[in-house]
C-alpha cells in the first residue's frame, strides 16, 4: 500500500511526495513514542510497586518498634509503682523509728 501511495504521489508532484513522506514519518514517530511511553509507564509501575512494598515493610518495622516501646514503658511504669510503694514503706518505717526515739 505504501508503494501505491508513493507512486501516485510522484505523479502528483513534489508537494504530494512531501505530504506523503511527512504523513508516514508522523505515523512512524507516533508508534515509536507510544512504545517509549509504554516502556516508561511499565518501569514507573514496577518502581511504584517496589516503593509500595518498601513502605509496607517500613511501616511494619515502625509498628513493631512502637509496640516494643509501649511494652517497655508499661514495664517501667510497673517498676516505678513498686519503687514508689517501697519508698512509701521506708518513709513510714523511718517516721515510726523517729517517733519511738522521741518518745523515749
Amino acid at each position: 500500500m505504501t508503494d501505491i501511495l508513493i507512486a501516485e504521489a510522484t505523479k502528483q508532484g513534489l508537494w504530494a511526495i512531501l505530504y506523503i513522506t511527512l504523513y508516514f514519518y508522523t505515523l512512524r514517530e507516533g508508534r515509536r513514542q507510544q512504545t517509549i511511553s509504554a516502556t516508561r509507564e511499565d518501569n514507573l509501575r514496577a518502581e511504584a510497586s517496589v516503593l509500595r512494598k518498601e513502605g509496607i515493610e517500613r511501616e511494619a518495622k515502625l509498628t513493631d518498634f512502637i509496640n516494643n516501646m509501649a511494652e517497655q514503658f508499661e514495664r517501667l511504669a510497673t517498676q516505678y509503682e513498686i519503687m514508689a510503694a517501697d519508698v512509701q514503706e521506708i518513709r513510714i518505717d523511718l517516721e515510726r523509728k523517729v517517733n519511738r526515739t522521741e518518745l523515749k
